[in-house]
């Protein structure tokens, strides 16, 4: 499964989650475990895709064949640009200088407007044609960002193909014919100029392969005029240009398309890891099929037995009004987790003791800066959404940091309290993945 499979699934994935928010989280939750359980798939990406088969939409099969039609389309470009250069006045030599800037000098101009287009935030041409063969509920809640990545990919695969297809021609036209290489300009330029330029261009590989870098007598006997005719060179030497011009193709042309292509995958794949472990709603779909149901009820003990401790229980700490200050921990500051508006967040912290009220505010990045060691802080979490990935990483970083974290889920303003107790849940049993320096914080019953 290549990155573009991916990234079209992840971004079905997405789109049906949203569309799912609207259901009941106990039902999707039941039906969910429940298929999961009957599957014999463990791949985090097989399982999407058949998911996506039975409650979703899968993205058509002719988009699955967009990469591949990429590169069978540079590549063709490629051996159609070489093949009308080596064969346009077949009988004629061919022009060093007319090779090289169809070869390396314009190809490079188009690779790095290639690279300034598919920068970050701005949606190029190729994003915008792959958001409009999306199916139209995937266009709604498209992630943006991630189109554009995967656009520079196939962009980047685009121009490595081009590269492979005018390596591919140039080495069947070296190998199956005569080919006659020489000079020549209108200006007044001597042989020792261009014998210099050739020179520069020639200093990567001088001491890797010297036949490839041309000699003064190259340069100067394969100068050519219309008039004269080609009968006064020896094929031999006019066949000695062919290294200098394979390295160019190597050099100039291969080897920078390939470290794009690179680049540009590279890039991808950390955005489709970046956003499968951060994006809430597909943590969200991966939690309700790892978890058991939250609404599964524990069968009583045998009368001959102990009861045994939750362990979904560890790590939790109740507190009580805000009045009740000896309920909370001590605190070095407040963080609230994600983005938050001032005034989704400040009836929050109003619930706070006064003395708390007080405590300086950090953003995320300030907190993974911090080196303090026995700090504790406060995370203010939206608990009408599942804890993702990246809390679980922000939690094992702050305690190689031997700090504390207290993660106090918040439910949204007007959600029914049955509801906020099943979102809740999710909490309890996200705790146990956590190492011991980070808590739960729950309302007591009397709050």
């Amino acid at each position: 499964m290549n990155k573009f499979h991916k990234t079209l699934l992840l971004i079905g994935l997405r789109a049906q989650c949203l569309v799912d928010r609207h259901e009941d989280w106990q039902s999707l939750h039941r039906r969910d475990r429940a298929w999961f359980l009957s599957r014999t798939e463990k791949d985090r990406w097989q399982l999407a895709q058949r998911w996506l088969e039975e409650f979703g939409t899968l993205p058509q099969t002719g988009m699955l064949l967009v990469p591949a039609f990429t590169a069978l389309v540079g590549w063709l470009f490629g051996v159609a640009l070489m093949s009308g250069l080596l064969e346009f006045q077949a009988s004629q030599r061919i022009n060093v200088w007319w090779w090289l800037l169809f070869v390396v000098f314009i190809p490079a101009l188009f690779w790095l407007a290639g690279l300034w287009l598919g920068r970050p935030g701005t949606e190029g041409y190729w994003s915008r044609i792959l958001r409009n063969r999306l199916p139209g509920v995937w266009r709604e809640s498209l992630d943006i960002p991630l189109l554009q990545l995967c656009a520079g990919a196939l962009t980047q695969r685009f121009g490595l193909a081009f590269a492979v297809g005018l390596l591919t021609s140039f080495l069947a036209y070296l190998f199956l014919t005569d080919l006659a290489f020489g000079w020549s300009s209108t200006l007044d330029v001597s042989a020792q100029a261009v014998h210099q330029a050739t020179q520069v261009m020639s200093v990567p590989w001088r001491h890797l392969w010297p036949e490839a870098v041309p000699s003064a007598m190259l340069v100067e006997q394969t100068r050519f005029f219309r008039v004269e005719g080609d009968h006064a060179v020896v094929g031999s030497v006019q066949g000695g240009w062919w290294p200098f011009l394979l390295m160019n193709l190597l050099l100039y042309v291969l080897l920078p398309r390939v470290l794009s292509f690179a680049w540009a995958e590279w890039r991808l794949r950390q955005a489709l890891q970046r956003l499968f472990r951060q994006d809430a709603f597909i943590a969200g779909w991966w939690q309700r099929l790892s978890f058991e149901d939250v609404r599964q009820e524990a069968q009583p003990a045998p009368a001959n037995r102990a009861p045994v401790p939750d362990e979904s229980s560890r790590g939790t700490r109740a507190f009580a009004s805000a009045e009740d200050a000896g309920a909370w921990p001590d605190l070095d500051a407040i963080v609230p987790l994600g983005v938050w508006a001032p005034q989704q967040l400040q009836p929050h912290v109003e619930r706070l003791p006064r003395q708390l009220q007080d405590l300086p505010r950090l953003e995320m990045q300030q907190l993974s800066e911090s080196n303090q060691p026995g700090a504790s802080y406060l995370l203010i979490c939206k608990g009408w959404e599942p804890p993702t990935e990246t809390l679980a990483d922000l939690c094992e970083r702050m305690q190689g940091k031997r700090q504390q974290l207290f993660l106090w889920p918040v439910s949204l303003p007007g959600l029914k309290p049955e509801r906020a107790q099943q979102l809740l849940k999710s909490w309890r049993l996200f705790v146990p993945r956590l190492p011991p320096s980070c808590h739960l914080l729950e309302p007591s019953a009397d709050d």
